[in-house]
């Protein structure tokens, strides 16, 4: 009796505790990180108590966030919820880091599509397309940004320096441009499955490492995932990433619409893979030569700029195909 009722209480906490950071996530301009926090509340209760008080204290929630702010209070709290639920119950069986991290990001994924599929069922309407649109308009700014950049770049030149040729190209690059502008929505669309499941995995690794500190406070250990200095990918990684590239030098492969959507998504998921293998040789680097771990973090918002972010993913294929690690550091 006396557990059941410290369970009820403490599944009123946690839902307290679960409803504040949604209302953070789903009001305030701290939505990122209360978003990835989500899930966490019920992954300690999951851990704590029976998968049936678990899934009491789950259902409330998302029942409360429902009518606090509708459907899409229902499309954000819904898969965090059950994926945070999961994966303490998995915890709480002993599962692996890895399976744990699996199962999160299979969890999470299905419920999202789960969601998706209520509000396009009741509502009529696609949760999808606002971040569609959102995504076509920083897609188009960019795009139109550097279109002004060459037009002035060529009203700038001295009319001494300017010739057919230089003229010809720089009209060739703003068509190209003009073109990618046109064909962005599409774009956007097609990888959006790579995009949800990118974003499942990322959610799910990161309530893994907020919970294994929240175990400790508890006095609880939990499989750690592999430090990321040592973290390796298969060779084949590589072989699946240019027979994607060979396909995309494919004639009218945009003709065949299944296709291309697949080839593009695998290919945004290989190259996450590649970015996070070279984050993996930046840390065995810092670690070789015994430098702050500050660096890291450092290293990881500077090759979030798209320049240094293309760096990064060729040491990340150049560290998959040809070990750099051993080459470097032996």
């Amino acid at each position: 009796m006396q557990n059941n009722v410290r369970a009820i209480l403490e599944g009123a906490f946690v839902s307290a505790i679960f409803l504040v950071l949604f209302f953070i996530a789903f009001y305030t301009p701290l939505s990122i990180v209360a978003v990835f926090a989500l899930p966490l509340p019920l992954t300690v209760y999951g851990y704590r108590h029976e998968a049936k008080a678990g899934g009491l204290a789950a259902f409330v929630t998302v029942f409360l966030s429902f009518i606090f702010a509708g459907f899409p209070g229902l499309l954000l709290s819904f898969p965090a919820a059950v994926m945070g639920l999961v994966m303490g119950v998995a915890y709480r069986k002993k599962k692996s880091a890895g399976q744990v991290l699996m199962i999160g990001t299979l969890v999470e994924l299905t419920f999202m599509f789960v969601s998706i599929g209520l509000a396009l069922a009741v509502m009529k309407i696609n949760p999808l397309d606002d971040m569609i649109k959102a995504m076509r308009e920083i897609s188009e700014q960019v795009l139109t940004d550097m279109q002004k950049q060459i037009e002035n770049s060529v009203s700038q030149l001295p009319e001494d320096q300017r010739n057919e040729a230089q003229t010809k190209q720089l009209a060739q690059l703003k068509e190209s441009l003009g073109m990618m502008k046109a064909q962005v929505t599409s774009l956007i669309t097609a990888i959006i499955p790579g995009l949800l499941i990118s974003s499942s995995l990322l959610s799910a690794l990161i309530n893994h490492a907020f919970f294994r500190r929240i175990s400790q406070r508890m006095g609880v250990q939990i499989q750690s995932l592999p430090a990321l200095h040592n973290l390796r990918f298969p060779r084949s990684i590589l072989y699946y990433y240019f027979i994607v590239l060979f396909l995309f030098m494919i004639k009218g492969l945009q003709d065949y619409h299944f296709l291309y959507m697949a080839v593009l998504n695998i290919m945004l998921v290989l190259q996450l893979l590649f970015f996070v293998q070279g984050l993996g040789f930046i840390a065995y680097w810092i670690h070789q030569r015994n430098a702050s771990k500050g660096l890291l973090f450092i290293a990881v918002i500077l090759f979030l700029i798209p320049p240094f972010t293309y760096i990064l993913l060729l040491i990340g294929v150049l560290d998959v195909g040809f070990n750099l690690r051993n080459r470097f550091f032996r």
